[in-house]
């Protein structure tokens, strides 16, 4: 069905027309650019709101949304901002900077406060950069990602995503998470303590331990909470 995100009464029409036992939220703008930023945070916002609060007064009891690895801060940011440590985790700060990654970052809270007040099950994933196997044959065809500044060089497969999505859905015993995302590797082919203090000097030894094709954002968390363990690799299709 097409509808808007925007209109609760249509969320909630959907889910009971589809007997919904879960949501899986992917709806809204997925990249800053393609709207003007007050439409793009708007409809994020309100989608978002609409998806959890259609899904309290429905009684479903867990909803998996789209947040997104720029809420830590990168790569939509106008002023650098340094990394506190490397590999990054989930209890790194988030710094959001644009309006993207600002409603981001609220749409989480919206989760998280869902679970407080109703006892709903939210998990909100952290996806860097999705993947398609067609973008991944033309960054084997360049030698990978060449970033002109700081940057986290990270990226997951589409098709490891909608992996993470259906284990998010079917995990049992979670009340509320945010999960970073990640492939194990960069988008480089260079490793990533040559190249990131490189591109900025400031983070000193921070990177001294992603040696090899190492990333610098850890899934580590959505192993161990959804049992996720994405499988492809740009680097060999």
């Amino acid at each position: 069905m097409q509808g808007d995100g925007e209109d609760l009464g249509q969320i909630i029409g959907a889910c009971s027309l589809a007997g919904a036992e879960a949501i899986v939220h992917t709806a809204g703008v997925a990249l800053p650019g393609t709207t003007t930023d007050d439409v793009l945070f708007r409809t994020n916002i309100m989608t978002t709101f609409n998806v959890h609060e259609a899904a309290y007064r429905l009684g479903i009891r867990r909803v998996v949304s789209t947040s997104s690895q720029a809420s830590l801060g990168w790569p939509y940011h106008a002023r650098d901002i340094l990394p506190e440590y490397l590999p990054i985790d989930e209890n790194h700060p988030v710094r959001p900077q644009h309006p993207y990654s600002i409603s981001k970052v609220a749409g989480e809270t919206i989760a998280r406060a869902y679970s407080e007040r109703t006892g709903m099950e939210t998990v909100a994933l952290r996806p860097p950069w999705v993947m398609t196997p067609e973008l991944a044959e033309g960054l084997r065809r360049a030698g990978g990602a060449k970033p002109a500044r700081f940057d986290l060089c990270a990226y997951v497969d589409v098709r490891d995503l909608g992996v993470a999505f259906r284990l998010a859905v079917e995990t049992p015993g979670i009340t509320h998470v945010a999960l970073l995302t990640p492939a194990p590797d960069s988008t480089v082919n260079e490793p990533l303590c040559d190249l990131l203090p490189r591109l900025e000097p400031r983070i000193g030894d921070m990177a001294a331990k992603l040696s090899g094709t190492q990333a610098a954002v850890s899934g580590a968390k959505a192993r161990a909470v959804l049992g996720w363990k994405p499988i492809h690799s740009w680097r060999n299709g």
